[in-house]
């Protein structure tokens, strides 16, 4: 639902945008008597080249962005068992998020995954992570590494 509505957002104002680069060409509005009189073009005409070049670009590089951030994970890390249940340790910020029971999926302890969701602070101190898609799944976390301790503080 989230997603639909900052989508929306999006569209409504690139709309918005799109009518003032509209409105800053017109030089009068009726009623309000600052017309300047006669038109005359310009000798050379109307050059749409770089307007085009830099609609597309602009364009271009909204795509590239919404390309990017769309599937970017929330949290990276080793799934872990831990007294409340599954915990991971996320690689990024270096907290331990406690799954939420209401996850959407289903993680075992040993995997390395990347995963989308929602992050949350249950009590100072205590993360808890809603996991709603598995956005990618690493395999086996490596044994080489130092675990975390789960229960507890580092």
């Amino acid at each position: 639902m989230r997603n639909r509505i900052n989508q929306f957002i999006s569209i409504v104002l690139l709309a918005a945008v799109s009518c003032i680069s509209a409105l800053a060409q017109y030089t009068g509005m009726p009623g309000t008597g600052t017309t300047t009189g006669t038109y005359t073009a310009p000798k050379g005409g109307y050059g749409s080249g770089a307007a085009i070049g830099i609609g597309l670009g602009a364009a271009a590089g909204a795509g590239v962005a919404y390309w990017a951030l769309h599937n970017r994970p929330s949290v990276i890390g080793c799934v872990q068992q831990s007294d409340q249940g599954n915990a991971i340790f996320n690689e990024k910020d270096g907290k331990l998020y406690h799954l939420l029971p209401d996850s959407e999926v289903a993680l075992k302890p040993g995997e390395r995954v990347a995963l989308k969701g929602k992050k949350t602070e249950d009590q100072p101190g205590r993360y808890a992570f809603a996991a709603r898609k598995v956005v990618k799944d690493y395999g086996a976390c490596e044994s080489g590494k130092p675990s975390e301790t789960v229960g507890g503080a580092k």
